[in-house]
């Protein structure tokens, strides 16, 4: 791959096998999970901290890879970047996936392997833009599954609950974005949750939720009705409450925003041409927020 590194340096993604060793690794971030603590068995009372990211290196290939550690220095890395910034690893372990357990919770990639991150052998270094090249850049704004491989709001609300539990992809437009409410648990476990209305030219407006911090910063960045979102594995859940079906981000989705698109320019074009609001929209507009807003804690 050609960047301002020399590009003899760095492992391409495809050429990944158990046997490589000492491996450097230029990517950027596609996707990223939040950090969680687990019970350490070697060491009863204590916890292992770990979250996994999702890098590409190629239009083709992208692979996982999950660091542990202490909690400073879980927190630390995560801290350290975030998605659509390039990074570079150095000796990571190369692992084959165990494919049944993981791609049921982590984002589904095209190779066979995985990448294993230690606190002691393993380091991430973030790259600036402009030491990067275009092409590696741009890997963002293509989405990792086939740009027609996704369903329509409409068609979404048209097979209702016969996609309750189903995981899809969508392409939508942003309508609005709300503040991330926090809540506490039963069992005092503390976390946030933002919804977002989409849209699109089948369905005026459509919500999906994000429970995670890292979706919740990239949603914070969306600008309502300029914003295109392809999002890849999305599980379709029908809301008794609200008597409607709803989108939610697992662990499993990979969010591409204004992906470069056939299919998402011509949806782009739409909500452009239509940015003109009657007042029923605005009316509408004015309910959402409030809505997806009020109120900001809640216990479950």
């Amino acid at each position: 791959m050609a960047n301002s590194f020399a590009s003899k340096t760095f492992t391409a993604l495809s050429d990944l096998h158990p046997n490589l060793a000492n491996l450097k690794i230029i990517g950027i971030v596609i996707g990223k999970t939040d950090v969680r603590g687990f019970p350490d068995r070697k060491n009863i009372g204590s916890e292992r901290y770990t979250f996994s990211f999702t890098i590409r290196d190629s239009p083709t290939h992208f692979v996982n890879a999950t660091s542990w550690g202490s909690e400073g220095y879980i927190r630390s890395l995560s801290d350290s970047f975030r998605v659509g910034e390039c990074v570079i690893i150095e000796n990571p372990l190369i692992q084959r996936k165990e494919l049944e357990r993981e791609e049921k919770f982590s984002p589904a990639t095209p190779g066979n392997y995985k990448l294993l991150l230690s606190e002691n052998h393993s380091t991430v270094k973030i790259c600036s833009s402009y030491q990067v090249d275009t092409k590696l850049l741009a890997l963002i704004y293509l989405p990792v599954k086939e740009s027609r491989d996704f369903y329509s709001l409409g068609d979404i609300v048209a097979n209702g609950c016969s996609l309750d539990g189903r995981i899809i992809n969508v392409l939508a437009a942003v309508r609005s974005v709300g503040e991330p409410k926090c809540f506490t648990t039963s069992d005092r476990r503390k976390g946030q949750r933002c919804e977002v209305k989409l849209y699109d030219e089948t369905e005026s407006s459509f919500a999906m939720i994000c429970w995670d911090n890292e979706s919740i910063l990239v949603a914070q960045s969306w600008v309502p009705r300029d914003t295109v979102i392809f999002a890849s594995d999305v599980k379709i859940s029908f809301d008794k409450f609200r008597n409607c079906m709803t989108a939610t981000v697992i662990s499993k989705t990979i969010i591409t925003t204004n992906p470069d698109t056939p299919e998402a320019n011509i949806l782009l074009n739409f909500i452009r041409e239509n940015k003109e609001t009657n007042p029923l929209d605005d009316e509408i507009d004015s309910y959402l927020k409030e809505s997806v807003n009020s109120p900001a804690v809640v216990t479950l």
